[in-house]
């Protein structure tokens, strides 16, 4: 499994277990959130300005 850190809290996940991978849609580069961020619905913030839920 591909390991990628959770935008909002740093911590390492594996996709696929409930975590998440999508391009960002401003400025293309992969997001990766964790189940607990995306459960909780913490809000993140992309060097690029994007922000999401």
């Amino acid at each position: 499994m591909e390991k990628l850190r959770c935008i909002t809290c740093g911590s390492f996940i594996e996709i696929g277990k409930g975590a998440v991978k999508f391009p960002c849609p401003i400025c293309g580069e992969i997001i990766a959130r964790c189940t607990r961020c995306r459960t909780l619905a913490r809000r993140y913030r992309h060097e690029c300005g994007f922000e999401g839920p």
